[in-house]
């Protein structure tokens, strides 16, 4: 062989031959005996056949454990899963047990609850069934009774005790229990105020003593008065406790003048805020002995104690209402509402904010002659029926006869008077109130000496608002005499009347209008819309005397006025029309009553007039519908017979 034949073989990748070796193998044996290469090859053949068995005995090793080890596979998943699952249970449990002992420790942190405990009773009296635990479940029974009687906007959190409206009792348990742990948790972390005491048998009766804090209070007795000595006990408690609400449970009593004494002292010295609640309590009372000038100068210092107080807000515009000072009654109103919005939650529960709110849009709207959403939003405040519909019904009485419907206005004071809140001294007042509006739309002016009637009867058990007559009834009563002709005595009663009073600066101008007095009519009309510029019935009945003589271009100057004042209020708009009509425009009129009718559908004048301006205007048979319609309405005396003239 060749160096360039051994060079190729040596460097060269020829075929595999058996067992996997390669040719260059062989190749290099070549050099070897025959013997030696034979044994070898058949060694490496051994090997390879070794090699493959132990393969085979490896696969099928395999192949019968893996059904075996595919189990223990499947069982330590499922062992791994369980144990996950157990330590997230425990883990849920833990995160349980810690948050109900975080509930149970922030619960007994923020608990501010009044809290009467067993008292102490001697053996012979509690084998009589007057145990310690029975007395102070019968004296947790009498002070619930009176939370309940007490009638207040306030929420509990606005008072200076700050005492929750829940009354609790506790009966000490024996051994350890949940309700134990919470107790003890209370005690030594929250803010109760705890009520004890003891009963003592004398030779005249029982003594009983409560103790709250560092006050005490006992009365004695014999035994069968048990229930009054409790009632007198749990008297003192609410006064020692909750003064405020004690003078107001007083006052749904009529015990006015026990009352006043504890309003009286809590404003001299209380806190700042009890202070100016006080002051509210007191001038709710002064209204009713005193009239409306003793209770403004008591809301005016309730309200310098805290500006924040929305009731008291409220109750200023209330106040200045019933004097005549519109305006200024406004501009309390909406203070009211935005105090109410901003800090409504510190002084009265949630559900009522949005319940006063409607209210205090209601007498804003009427005020300002937008009559239709004043109803709306008074019906609003009736059907929450959160705060009684007393006043809600007797002020959507008011609003109903401004949007000329006398019957509906009539339907809901009788409303007002069978309902079961209508039962204070605020009753006849209001119906005096409703009761001016409607006679002024129905001009029935012989029903008048009824409202005086009415007032009288106020009067025997609220002497002081014999100061307030003439601002609560002479203007009406002045209206109604001139009316009738009476001129000299409704002289009499105007002539009492303020000089800033709305009403009756209207009232004035009226009187004079019907005595045939222009010059005068005018001037007192001109005061009216002076100090109420924000309000459309001065200008409204401006215009109305203006086209009583015959001097509709006027009129129409002031019903444009009071239209850009109130756009919504229908007056104005209905007696325009009827001032084109006096200028032989009724095509033109037509308009102005459509226009009417969105904001008084109901008015019985604005259909007959209506008709009226379509008769004038050729379209009968439109006509005869508007009359139709009229007949079914409310009419004045006058409006009725001139009606029976259209056949």
């Amino acid at each position: 062989m060749t160096k360039e034949q051994e060079g190729m073989g040596s460097s060269g990748a020829g075929p595999s031959v058996a067992g996997g070796e390669p040719m260059a193998l062989a190749l290099a044996l070549g050099g070897a005996s025959a013997g030696k290469t034979d044994r070898y090859l058949d060694e490496h053949t051994a090997l390879a056949g070794d090699q493959r068995e132990q393969i085979r005995l490896q696969t099928e090793e395999m192949r019968q454990r893996n059904p075996y080890e595919v189990s223990h596979l499947r069982l330590r998943r499922f062992s791994d899963w369980a144990k996950a699952a157990f330590e997230f249970s425990a883990g849920l449990l833990a995160l349980a047990l810690a948050a109900g002992v975080a509930f149970l420790v922030w619960n007994a942190a923020n608990s501010n609850q009044l809290v009467i405990d067993s008292f102490q009773a001697p053996p012979e009296l509690a084998a009589r069934g007057l145990s310690g635990a029975v007395v102070a479940a019968k004296l947790s029974d009498k002070i619930a009774v009176m939370q309940t009687q007490t009638t207040s906007q306030r929420a509990a959190r606005s008072y200076a005790n700050g005492l929750a409206d829940g009354l609790k009792l506790e009966i000490p348990e024996t051994g350890v229990s949940l309700s134990e742990l919470d107790r003890f948790l209370r005690e030594r972390l929250g803010h109760d105020l705890h009520i004890g005491g003891e009963m003592v048998q004398t030779a005249s009766g029982i003594t009983l003593t409560a103790r709250v804090g560092s006050d005490s209070a006992t009365v004695a007795g014999a035994q069968p008065d048990m229930d009054g000595l409790l009632q007198q006990l749990a008297e003192k408690i609410y006064r020692t406790t909750q003064p405020y609400r004690y003078g107001t449970w007083l006052n749904v009593q009529g015990r006015d003048a026990e009352a006043i004494a504890v309003y009286k002292q809590l404003a001299a010295s209380g806190q700042p805020r009890e202070r100016a609640w006080a002051y509210n309590g007191w001038a709710v009372i002064a209204l009713q002995q005193d009239g409306e000038r003793a209770t403004l100068p008591l809301l005016q210092r309730g309200h310098e104690l805290d500006p924040d107080n929305y009731l008291l807000i409220a109750n200023l515009g209330a106040t200045n209402m019933r004097q005549g000072r519109i305006e200024a009654a406004i501009r309390w109103y909406r203070l009211a509402q935005a105090a109410l919005a901003a800090h409504g939650g510190d002084y009265t529960q949630p559900d009522r904010i949005v319940t006063l709110t409607h209210g205090y849009n209601a007498t804003l709207l009427e005020r300002q002659g937008a009559l239709p959403e004043a109803a709306r939003e008074q019906r609003a405040t009736i059907n929450s029926n959160l705060l009684g519909n007393g006043a809600g019904l007797a002020s959507l009485a008011v609003i109903l006869a401004q949007l000329h419907e006398p019957a509906a206005a009539r339907a809901a004071l009788a409303e007002y008077m069978a309902s079961s809140v209508a039962t204070n001294n605020n009753t006849i007042l209001n119906a005096v109130r409703v009761g001016q509006v409607i006679l002024a739309e129905t001009q029935d002016w012989t029903a008048a000496p009824s409202l005086e009637r009415d007032f009288a009867a106020l009067l025997v058990k609220n002497p002081g608002l014999a100061g307030d007559r003439p601002t609560l009834l002479d203007p009406a009563m002045a209206v109604a005499l001139a009316h009738q002709g009476r001129f000299a005595e409704a002289e009499a009663r105007i002539a009492a009347t303020p000089g800033d009073c709305y009403p009756c600066l209207r009232a004035r101008a009226q009187v004079a209008a019907l005595q045939g007095q222009p010059e005068r009519a005018d001037w007192w009309f001109a005061r009216a819309a002076a100090i109420g510029p924000s309000q459309p019935y001065a200008q409204a009945e401006w215009g109305r005397a203006l086209l009583g003589r015959r001097q509709p271009d006027t009129a129409i100057d002031h019903f444009t006025i009071a239209g850009k004042i109130s756009p919504h209020f229908a007056d104005p708009l209905e007696y325009w029309g009827e001032a084109l009509m006096a200028k032989n425009q009724s095509h033109l009129a037509l308009a102005k009553f459509a226009e009417a009718e969105k904001y008084a559908p109901n008015w019985g004048r604005l259909h007959l007039k209506w008709g009226e301006a379509l008769v004038y205007a050729g379209k009968k048979d439109e006509a005869k519908a508007q009359f139709a319609r009229a007949a079914q309405l409310d009419l004045t005396p006058s409006e009725k017979a001139e009606l029976a003239r259209h056949p």
